[in-house]
């Protein structure tokens, strides 16, 4: 019989190499130990270090998103805005794989403009401006934060970033939604108002506080304005106890004629003739007053 074959001996394990490899470097003289312990040290030291700036540019420095060929438009707005000092990731959260798929994208296909990417919730928004931080605005108490982001539950960029980087809304932003209040049927009547922006009466930060009009909104115009200009409000007199929108509703009338008779009833045998005429209460009666004059 022929004798069988003697078995292959077993390859080494990694087990079996380091015992090797540390056997070797017994070996060597100490000088040469210390010497390429220092050198591995420093490598890997530098591997670490090339890693976190690569890692630190792409996430943290706006530079690098300016890098794309597309982006300058973008840059530009950006490096003029109120968030010119906010890092892009800061508020364009992304994953790695997302990032990733982009710059692939951007390299291979070389697209001629910026797509969406990255947007903005307003979750976003809320860590800085809704933090107690006094470096940014704080809005969750102001008047328009209330009615849109917590009632209508509008995302912030439907009015803060109608375009790249533009965070301030534009003047007709408001007459996008409220297209009746701003140039239809319900437009201001009032032709000294007529240059007013939406935000002048409704203002979007006042704190802990209606957006609708008050009475102090209305004072600031008319205490600043010269008394030929306007009339006085004495305290104590009729109707200084209503808000101003009681009577005055310059949505819906140049002067509150309707108005006087929803709370008070004319009587026929005085006001026939002046109801027929549509003469404003004015005439008679001093405004704010309320007196005949």
């Amino acid at each position: 019989m022929t004798p069988m074959a003697a078995p292959p001996p077993p390859r080494p394990g990694l087990r079996d190499l380091l015992r090797t490899f540390v056997r070797w470097v017994r070996t060597l003289p100490p000088v040469i130990v210390w010497a390429g312990a220092a050198v591995a040290v420093a490598g890997v030291a530098a591997i670490a270090f090339a890693g976190y700036t690569a890692y630190d540019y792409t996430m943290n420095n706006p530079a690098f998103c300016r890098s794309c060929h597309i982006m300058e438009a973008a840059w530009t707005r950006w490096s003029t805005s109120e968030h010119r000092n906010v890092d892009c990731h800061a508020c364009h959260e992304q994953s790695i794989v997302e990032s990733a798929r982009q710059v692939i994208t951007f390299v291979v296909r070389r697209p001629e403009r910026v797509g969406r990417h990255a947007e903005v919730p307003s979750e976003r928004c809320a860590v800085c401006h809704e933090s107690g931080d006094a470096r940014w605005r704080q809005v969750a108490a102001t008047a328009g934060h209330q009615v849109h982001a917590e009632r209508q539950r509008i995302e912030c960029v439907v009015c803060h970033s109608r375009s790249v980087h533009r965070i301030q809304p534009s003047t007709q932003i408001c007459a996008e939604c409220h297209q009746a209040q701003a140039t239809g049927v319900r437009a201001v009547k009032i032709r000294q108002m007529a240059e007013f922006h939406c935000v002048d009466c409704h203002q979007f930060l006042r704190l802990d506080s209606p957006l609708r009009p008050t009475r102090q909104t209305c004072l600031q115009c008319h205490q600043s304005l010269p008394p030929k200009r306007t009339v006085g409000f004495p305290a104590g007199a009729a109707h200084t106890t209503l808000p101003c929108g009681t009577c005055h509703k310059p949505h819906e009338q140049a002067r509150p004629i309707v108005a006087c008779t929803t709370c008070h009833s004319p009587k026929p045998e005085i006001h026939a003739a002046v109801l027929a005429a549509q003469t404003p209460c004015t005439t008679c009666h001093q405004p704010h007053r309320w007196t005949v004059k």
